[in-house]
This record gives structure tokens, C-alpha cells and sequence, in this order.
């Protein structure tokens, strides 16, 4: 069996999809494959990734549907033991593979956390997802130990390591929306992980400001946040947990839809109120929060924010 399935998700990153191959493949632990998916780039990504006559390197071309879907696409033909997401703009650090592998392998874990650090053009490194921001657990733990603190954990998919049958048997997938995607995969594994493990070293690089970035635009232009909140709750309801994190995950995406309504862009602005005023609804009836609560679509972020503090109960 191969140890490692590297899997990268290819949208328009021509610049930096070689330093990002390079930076896997010069990596002293070997045993790996990088199954890079091809999202239906209209730059020269796929000529790029061409370039690279590395056996372990598999390329997927397919039609533009998303990071979600061309993960999942790369999941369902991974053969490694362990599996670990990587954005084909970011890179990873000198002796990170083998780090990573030796320390799930001794301690036997469903995923594994590390840290990583955001990088900005120009300006270079900061803390952004730094080790030394990880709850300070310095044992293998479960997701009975962390109810109540699993949102202190980066919700990112490049900063674990997964122990492949753990996703297999338990149906982690990435949701197939534009933005968000790895909320989803994020919540279900770690509500559902029995053997998790922090890993204190910064192993990855992200890079933050890059032009043409999803996570780069400032007005919001798509309903995300809302698909989120319910797709989590039917994993709380499938898995039999609802009782276990229905407050903490009601405030959580409830308010991530919130705070996307203030930033909306204007002409779609009314279309996502009607959907999110459906969505406040539902949180009202089902779950008996937010009653108080009372937004305008004419709203800012910040008004937004204090009205969700105090209508919040």
C-alpha cells in the first residue's frame, strides 16, 4: 500500500503550481502519490503540471465544479494509508511528510493537527495558523474529549493529516459548493475522530493574497454559509449528535451567515436576505435561539454583530 496520498485541487494557480509540486516531490520521505485534479483552469495550470514526469505525480482533468468536488474526485481513487489536502498555491516545508507520517504513525490517529503558517506577497511569513495557537492537549485524545472546544481547532484541511479508512468508513466528504468547503469535512471528522493528535510544528506555507483567490474577495456574491449550516446539521442528525452540539453549532454557522449578509455584494443582496430570513426561521423554531433577533437587510457588518450579540439568546 502507498503511505501517502497527496491530493491538490488545480484552479488557475499557473505561478505557483510548480513551487507547490517542487516542494512535495523534493521531500526526502518518498512513498507517496500527488493527485492533482485539474478543476477546469482557462490559464496554463494543466501544461504546468504536464511538465512534471514523476510517476507518483496523477493528473485528473475534468470540467470546473470546485475544490470540493475535485476533492472528493481524488478521494474516491486514493490508495494511500494516510490522505493529506494541499492548495496548489500554498507550499510545504522542508521534512513535513515525514514528520507528519512518523507521528501518526506512532500514535495511531484518525487525524492528525499541526501547524501552519500564512505567508503574504511581499511582506513574507506570519503566525497565521501557528502551532502554538492549538489547544494546549498533549495527548491522544477523541472527539468526546473537545464537545465544547472543537471550534478552537483551524477548521482547514491542509493543516491534518487523515488516516484514510477513518474518511472511508465514516463518509467524510467535502462539500460541493464554491466557498466553504471544508467546514463540512472539518466538523464530521472531529465529532467523530476517536484517536486525535496535535503535531506542534508549523509544516505548511499559505499563501493569503494572492490575486484571483476565492478567500481574496471582500464582497460576498454566493450562498455558502447557509448550504453549510444545514449540511452540518444533517450530519448531526445522521450521526445521532445533535444533542451533543446543537447550541455550539447553531451559533457558530448561524452567525457565519450572519456576518456574510453585511458584507453581500449589493446585487444579489436581496436574493440571499430571502434565503437567510428562511434560514433564521427554521433556527428560531427548531432550536429556540435568536428569537430576538431582528435583521435589516439595510444592515452593516457591524450593526449585523451587535444585534446578533444581543438577540443571540
Amino acid at each position: 500500500m502507498t503511505k501517502l496520498s497527496i491530493i491538490i485541487p488545480v484552479y488557475n494557480i499557473e505561478p505557483y503550481i510548480s513551487n507547490c509540486l517542487n516542494s512535495i516531490l523534493n521531500q526526502p520521505f518518498k512513498d507517496f502519490e500527488v493527485i492533482c485534479v485539474n478543476d477546469g483552469s482557462t490559464d496554463k495550470s494543466l501544461t504546468e503540471l504536464q511538465k512534471f514526469r514523476d510517476e507518483r505525480v496523477i493528473i485528473i482533468d475534468k470540467k470546473n465544479e470546485g475544490s470540493g468536488v475535485a476533492r472528493n474526485s481524488a478521494l474516491a481513487i486514493a490508495r494511500g494509508q494516510y490522505v493529506f489536502f494541499v492548495d496548489g498555491d500554498d507550499w510545504i516545508e522542508e521534512n513535513s511528510l515525514q514528520k507528519m507520517v512518523d507521528e501518526a504513525d506512532r500514535l495511531k490517529t484518525d487525524i492528525l493537527i499541526f501547524g501552519g503558517l500564512s505567508y503574504y506577497e511581499g511582506v513574507g511569513k506570519n503566525g497565521g495558523y501557528s502551532a502554538n495557537k492549538l489547544p494546549k492537549i498533549n495527548k491522544v485524545f477523541s472527539s468526546e474529549d473537545i464537545k465544547k472546544d472543537v471550534f478552537k481547532f483551524p477548521s482547514t484541511a491542509w493543516t491534518k493529516l487523515y488516516r484514510r479508512e477513518f474518511l472511508q468508513k465514516n463518509d467524510i466528504k467535502f462539500q460541493e459548493i464554491k466557498v466553504g468547503q471544508d467546514q463540512l469535512p472539518f466538523f464530521h471528522s472531529m465529532i467523530t475522530a476517536q484517536r486525535i493528535a496535535i503535531l506542534r510544528e508549523n509544516l505548511y506555507c499559505y499563501r493569503k493574497n494572492r490575486k484571483g483567490a476565492v478567500t481574496a474577495v471582500k464582497k460576498k456574491k454566493n450562498f455558502s454559509p447557509i448550504y453549510v449550516f444545514y449540511a452540518v446539521e444533517e450530519v448531526l442528525q445522521k450521526t445521532g449528535k445533535m444533542a451533543d452540539y446543537k447550541e455550539i453549532f447553531v451559533k457558530k454557522y448561524f452567525s457565519k451567515a450572519t456576518s456574510w449578509l453585511g458584507k453581500f455584494q449589493d446585487d444579489l443582496k436581496a436574493e440571499y436576505f430571502a434565503e437567510y430570513m428562511k434560514l433564521l426561521e427554521h433556527v428560531q423554531i427548531e432550536y429556540g435561539l435568536y428569537k430576538h433577533f431582528k435583521p435589516d437587510i439595510k444592515d452593516g457588518y457591524w450593526m449585523l454583530k451587535l444585534k446578533n450579540v444581543v438577540g443571540g439568546t
